[in-house]
Order: structure tokens, then sequence, then C-alpha cells
């Protein structure tokens, strides 16, 4: 069974059996970040490889008045950090977005601002500005129009056939592994870009499409509910380079969003987010580089105490677009008790 379906049958089960009532709550619980990536209307296609980073305006709308009507208070994800200062309040959501894709604003913000609810874009300047790329995005576009495709891999040449949709599927997903765990960040936009070259795909393009510019950021920023955090410079995965090189990153971006918005950013969203992606030298880095915080997209519940790096954020994912699903994802007890399954691993 595929991986998300399990999870889903995982979460069905645990929906049906009132976990989020049975479960023992954290002690140390106070509340949850939550991350989003596009928010846009069904595209309705059959092959949609980053279908879990989509969600409709819909579902965030019911999302957002599920949560509300249960009595849950969102705020900006700066009131979430943890602080010694405030008492602890496991009843709090704050929402970001990773990206800046333009359907934030599109679609996203009516929805926001119907129910009042703050949010947090985190933008990588390199998509603004036309210079990075959007590879996952790309490499979908690539596979999607190709009849056959050959596998990555040193001295791979021999193409298999890319037809139906479970064959572009696992083609994507080898060159997604490939790309992310395989080669380094040089080699993986090296390698795009001689993709997207072969396919007469325009990077530059593709980005002007999907990711909103510098005057629609500052439109966005303007308004009293949203607020800009930092998503480094390039979108790089910070792990994987050296360190001055991943707060040469981290810097720039914050330096980049404050010089075009007007306002510096007092946090960053890891690209990836996974523990191959943001570690504790990237926790540490982001603590240098003078931010309030930094998230990963490790999921679990925001603590009371501690300290304000590496913070974990449970994504609202395209493929559960069902608010009982969050009122298990949003229950503390679930994440105390993978903590503990955890260490006694």
């Amino acid at each position: 069974m595929h991986r998300h379906a399990l999870i889903r049958a995982a979460l069905e089960a645990l929906s049906l059996t009132g976990a989020p009532f049975w479960l023992p709550k954290a002690a140390d619980a106070s509340g949850f970040v939550v991350t989003l990536h596009h928010v846009r209307p069904d595209r309705g296609v059959a092959f949609d490889p980053n279908g879990l980073l989509s969600i409709t305006p819909d579902f965030l709308d019911r999302f957002l008045g599920h949560f509300i009507k249960r009595g849950w208070r969102f705020v900006p994800v700066e009131e979430i950090v943890p602080d010694s200062r405030r008492a602890p309040d496991p009843r709090r959501i704050a929402v970001t977005l990773d990206d800046g894709y333009r359907n934030n604003a599109e679609h996203a913000l009516p929805v926001f601002r119907k129910h009042g609810v703050p949010f947090t874009i985190y933008v990588c300047p390199g998509f603004s500005d036309r210079t990075a790329e959007l590879w996952w995005e790309a490499l979908e576009r690539i596979i999607a129009g190709a009849e056959s495709f050959a596998p990555p891999g040193d001295g791979v040449s021999t193409r298999v056939p890319t037809r139906t949709p479970a064959e572009k599927l696992a083609m994507f997903n080898a060159w997604r592994t490939w790309l992310i765990t395989d080669v380094d960040e040089t080699r993986q936009r090296v390698t795009i870009r001689a993709l997207a070259g072969a396919q007469g795909l325009d990077l530059a393009r593709l980005a002007a499409e999907l990711v909103m510019d510098w005057r629609e950021l500052r439109t966005i920023a303007a308004d009293p509910l949203c607020s800009i955090g930092a998503h480094t410079m390039t979108h790089a995965s910070l792990a994987r380079l050296p360190a001055d090189a991943a707060l040469r990153e981290i810097k720039e971006s914050v330096d980049r969003i404050a010089a075009e918005i007007g306002t510096r950013p007092r946090s960053i969203a890891f690209p990836y987010g996974g523990l191959r992606a943001a570690g504790l030298r990237e926790a540490k880095l982001a603590e240098q580089a003078g931010l309030a915080a930094s998230f990963t997209t490790r999921p679990g519940y925001m603590p009371s105490n501690g300290w304000s790096h590496g913070l974990p954020r449970v994504s609202v994912n395209g493929f559960f677009q069902h608010a009982r699903f969050y009122d298990v994802l949003l229950t503390s007890g679930l994440w105390r008790l993978r903590n503990q399954v955890m260490k006694m691993r």
C-alpha cells in the first residue's frame, strides 16, 4: 500500500476511535504550527506528484471554521514561539505557507480575511527574483509531457515508458529521490536546468507563473493579517551545504526580504525541513543570524518552554483534506506517544 494510503487509514482509525479525547495530553504543549504550500482549486489531473503540497480554498475554509468552532485560537506565529513569560495555551494554531505561491494571495487571502486568521508566508527571494529553480514543479511539467524518460543516475541512457499516470509517478519519484539525496545542491541545479533545457521549459518563466513577485509580496505584506518570513535565498537544503554557505543562504534571504518589503523577517522556515535538510547545526545558524525562531517540517506540538529554533510544524496535506484528520494530527497526545516510542527505539 502507498505510504499516504497507510497514513490515511491510520488517521481514519484514530478518528473513529475518538483518539483526540482519550490520548493523554502533553503537559508541555502550547499549540501547533501548521504549514501549507499551494491553495488553489482542484486541478483534476491524473498525474499530480506534488499533490500533497496543494489544498483547495474550500478545504482551507472548512479547516479554519472547524477549529474556530471548537474553541481553538489562531494566532501569529510569533505568539506561539516558546516563551517562558507566557502561560501555556494548548489550543492555539499558527498558520504558515511556504514558497510564496501566487495562489496564496488569489485564493488563500480571502479565506484568511473571512475568518480573521493571521498567517505567515515564508519567502524564497530567488523565486521572486526568478533566479532560483522550483525543481519539483519543473520535474512535474517535464515528466507530464514525456512519453518516455531515462531514469536518473550516471551513465543511464535507456528510456522507459512514461505514458500512464502510474509510470509517470514512478519516474518522478525516482528522480525526486535522486535529486534530494544522491547528488549535492550544485549538481541538483545543473541537472534540472539541463532537463528543462532539453524539454524547452523556461525555469524563470515557470517561477513567474507560480510565485509572487516583489510588488505582489509588498501588497500582501501590507495586509494586517500577514507577516513575511525567510525561506533561504535559493531554497537550499542547508544541511547539504558547508556552514558558511548555509549561513549566507539565511542572512542573504533576510536582507533581501527586508530591502524589498521594508520589514525584517523574524523567523525562517527551513526548505524541506526534515533531519537530512535541517538539524541542530542549522537551528544554531538561524539563531546566529539573529532570527527569533526557526521551523522544520518535522511534525509535533509546540513546547511551552525551551529553545525557539528547529521547531515542529504539522503539514496540512493535500492527500488528507478532511478536518477530522486534523483533529487527530493536532492532538498533542499523539506526538507525545510518538516521542516516547522513538525514545524506546
